[in-house]
């Protein structure tokens, strides 16, 4: 009877606010023991086969036994290398294991096995499949009944625990997605649920969440979705009852209520925005206003009793996202968000997204400027964008999500905090001359640069942003392409390279290149696919068909080729030679002398060279030493291209409008007539690259 009640439940709540037939609906029972690190937990869940297809098996991600030993296709790939640098203690393993799996109540445990459909690893067992005795017919919904028992690894890969602070994410047994034909332009339907893998993260479908979580009644939760109740068990336990629909994960953290301060304050979107900037942004992406506005969100901080004082700065940051996401690509559409702040020691916790929940993370010197954890939050919070609303596949094109995250990332960052920041503090000591410092030499290969005249760099800051992660683009853009199965890339840098910092930067460039229609290209892509599984080829149609321009050109060279795009200029000032030798006079030979000499007529030339293999279109930007100027194009598909002119040439300048965010490198894109080079110049860039680096090792994002 009381299985019935759940379904009868279950049922009743089907339809979500945004998607009116989910394919899942989890209703999750789940008991933490903190002293063993045991997670025991049961569930009914509801999946519906929207497929044409005849589905004869089910299955399941088991992400925990990544953690189990040093056998796991997780630990072979190299693991969680950022603990490396840090003793894991006794036992930091974890495992999962289904202890009973009924499909409408037939019982299937004995026939579950583990599979590893990536690279046959017989260790590894992240994935479980059951053969069922019979099919799945299309449109059919099952009832599928599983108990499990979890021990919680130590805090690594953003799960696990530390001292008696848990993070328990990926912690249930998460059934795969079915895609059907046509689906990410599948050719035919079957499952997609990879291994875990060292690199990449997780895909699943939305659905609905109803969950019940039994902690000690000292502690405190935060959690995906809403809370609904809270009960007293009178045996030193205390039971939490979350919901939430239109999600594609449930994630929660819990620890000692004497350590950690629970606030809660409302985003009230009439008072964080204003009708100017709803009509700015309505004439910017073509949306009605009505559709731009946004709604209030209750914003819950689980932190630290250490960071008090950091309280403020939290809240700023999350609302700073909840606004900007929310006017460049609409509404946040959850009435909930949570932040937790991970303790000191608990690193492995911060910086991941789940649904409404995001992990933060500070340092020791949370500095006023430092953007951190500013930009932490920001980036966790947009995930619930770039991965919760447009949804993915992270295994296979993570950056479809990391590198559009850390795009508008920094667009936030810049809206909210201005572009100079970052450097207005060294360990907190204000610098003279700051807004100097949030230069963006770091942000490309500047190593080894020539001494860059002085007035000429300052004229060019400006025109320049702070690029979250793409630091390492230029040492790693020809590693992999970003069309390569994202689990595959050669090693974690070259992934990085290709989820964070290509993508961010290749999406920058398109920005620049598409101009006005931008926000309009990008807003509609991510309103058709909110609550689908979209991929690159959808974008690049999507980019396409709103711009009005075909930009295949583009995609053809930034997402599956390897190439990097590098041009340099340069020009000579020389006049025309007197005549020397023999000349023509009244047709026959005249010998004037065997003196050079210059003669008054000016001949100046400006070469560009295509350095790199991508092939862009170039403006050259052409200014003369009697003030005037010219502009000059070339398609930019041979190696070189001289412009030639009878007067002087003072400046020359490829992609003067600063396009070309990707270029690898810049210092070669100006040169000036006659400039003085200063040797502080080039100390000062060094320098500067140097901090840039120190503060970069230190940073994570997921």
């Amino acid at each position: 009877m009381k299985r019935l009640v759940i379904v009868f439940l279950l049922l009743a709540s089907a339809h979500g606010k945004y998607i009116p037939d989910p394919i899942v609906r989890y209703n999750i029972d789940a008991q933490l023991d903190p002293a063993s690190k045991m997670l025991r937990g049961s569930y009914v869940l509801l999946w519906k086969n929207t497929s044409s297809d005849s589905i004869p098996d089910l299955q399941f991600h088991l992400y925990l036994n990544a953690f189990k030993n040093n056998l796991s296709t997780f630990a072979r790939e190299g693991g969680n290398t950022r603990g490396k640098t840090r003793k894991l203690g006794e036992n930091p393993y974890g495992y999962q294991e289904v202890k009973s799996l009924k499909v409408d109540g037939a019982d299937l445990t004995s026939s579950a096995k583990y599979t590893s459909p990536d690279d046959g690893n017989p260790h590894d067992q992240t994935v479980l499949q059951v053969m069922l005795p019979k099919p799945i017919a299309p449109g059919q919904t099952v009832k599928i009944e599983l108990t499990w028992d979890s021990r919680l690894p130590r805090v690594q890969a953003r799960t696990g625990w530390h001292d008696n602070f848990f993070l328990v994410a990926q912690w249930f047994p998460k059934i795969g997605v079915y895609e059907a034909k046509g689906v990410r332009h599948r050719e035919q339907g079957g499952w997609n649920c990879h291994q875990f893998h060292s690199f990449t993260e997780f895909y699943a479908d939305y659905g609905h969440y109803d969950v019940k979580l039994t902690v000690p009644s000292e502690y405190e939760i935060a959690s995906s979705g809403t809370q609904r109740s809270h009960k007293d068990n009178g045996n030193g336990t205390a039971t939490y009852h979350y919901y939430q629909e239109d999600v594609h994960d449930f994630a929660w953290t819990t620890q000692p209520k004497s350590q950690v301060e629970k606030v809660v304050r409302t985003f009230k979107a009439d008072e964080q925005t204003t009708a100017k900037e709803i009509s700015e942004w309505s004439q910017k992406t073509g949306a009605p206003p009505e559709d731009v506005r946004l709604q209030d969100v209750q914003v819950t901080l689980f932190i630290q009793r250490e960071h008090r004082d950091q309280i403020d700065r939290h809240f700023k940051a999350a609302f700073a996202g909840i606004k900007y996401f929310g006017l460049m690509y609409g509404k946040y559409p959850y009435d909930v968000l949570t932040v937790v702040d991970p303790p000191f020691g608990g690193y492995e916790a911060g910086g991941m997204e789940y649904p409404t929940f995001i992990t933060a993370g500070t340092d020791y010197w949370p500095g006023k400027y430092k953007q951190d954890p500013e930009h932490v939050i920001v980036h966790e919070f947009g995930h619930q964008f770039w991965y919760g609303l447009v949804g993915n596949n992270e295994f296979e094109e993570a950056w479809l999500d990391e590198g559009f995250n850390s795009y508008s990332t920094g667009k936030v960052l810049e809206m909210a905090y201005g572009p100079f920041q970052s450097y207005h503090e060294i360990f907190n000591l204000p610098v003279p001359g700051a807004k100097w410092f949030e230069l963006p030499v770091p942000r490309y290969p500047w190593y080894g640069v020539r001494e860059v005249p002085l007035g000429q760099y300052w004229e060019w800051v400006p025109k320049l942003q702070r690029y979250g992660n793409s630091s390492r683009y230029w040492e790693y853009a020809k590693t992999d392409s970003l069309a390569q199965t994202s689990y595959l890339d050669m090693t974690r840098e070259s992934y990085g390279d290709q989820a964070y910092s290509k993508p961010e930067l290749t999406l920058r460039t398109l920005d620049n290149l598409i101009g006005e229609a931008w926000p309009r290209v990008i807003r509609t892509y991510h309103q058709r696919w909110r609550f689908k599984h979209p991929d690159a080829r959808d974008f690049i149609d999507t980019v396409n068909e709103v711009s009005g321009r075909d930009m295949n050109w583009f995609f053809e060279q930034t997402v599956n080729g390897t190439g990097t795009l590098d041009y340099s200029v340069s020009f000579t000032n020389d006049r025309e030679p007197k005549p020397a030798g023999y000349v023509d006079e009244n047709g026959a030979p005249k010998f004037v002398g065997n003196k050079l000499q210059d003669g008054d007529k000016r001949e100046s030339e400006v070469l560009v060279r295509r350095l790199g293999e991508m092939q862009f279109p170039v403006t050259v930007r052409v200014k003369f030493e009697d003030g005037s100027e010219r502009t000059e194009n070339w398609d930019g598909q041979y190696r070189w291209q001289k412009f030639k002119y009878d007067k002087r040439v003072s400046l020359a300048e490829v992609d003067p409008a600063f396009k070309w965010n990707m270029e690898v490198m810049r210092t070669d894109n100006a040169v000036q007539a006659d400039a003085v080079r200063l040797a502080p110049d080039k100390w000062y860039l060094r320098w500067v690259v140097w901090i840039q680096n120190l503060l970069s090792a230190f940073s994570y994002f997921s």
